[in-house]
């Protein structure tokens, strides 16, 4: 009785953990290519120089979006949504308190290092390669 009462305990564990918002395969946001270097010295891209800086530049499937995350770290992610990659309104955009992305069609939300705030999304934003030498900053695909 008490190896089926922990076989049963162990199998719901596993069950409650395999549920969290996470990535489920590969981002469904088609692959393209991207080889773009900005200048941080320069306006409007030296916004990234302060945590919580971010630009819009013209790119990836959708568009891109660089942002400095609260600790300094410069991320580069797609602009499209990966719950609405063929919907024209599938593309995120900043919240108004600049702490996350969200999608204006399904109101799915994204941290600054573009991982999942809530859903229906089980997908994260696609990242770029992003590489800093002194002050420009290159995202690669």
């Amino acid at each position: 009785m008490i190896r089926i009462k922990l076989f049963l305990l162990s199998l719901l564990l596993c069950f409650s953990f395999s549920c969290k918002k996470t990535d489920v395969g590969p981002s469904p946001v088609p692959w393209v290519k991207v080889n773009i270097s900005i200048d941080l010295s320069k306006s409007p891209y030296n916004a990234l120089l302060t945590p919580g800086g971010y630009v819009y530049i013209p790119g990836g499937y959708k568009g891109i979006v660089v942002v400095s995350d609260q600790s300094g770290k410069i991320w580069a992610l797609d602009r499209t949504c990966p719950y609405h990659v063929n919907s024209s309104c599938g593309v995120v955009s900043m919240s108004s308190a600049g702490n996350q992305f969200t999608c204006p069609c399904c109101a799915s939300t994204y941290a600054l290092d573009g991982s999942i705030g809530h859903g229906p999304s089980t997908y994260s934003l696609k990242a770029y390669i992003v590489s800093q030498y002194v002050s420009t900053l290159t995202i690669t695909s």
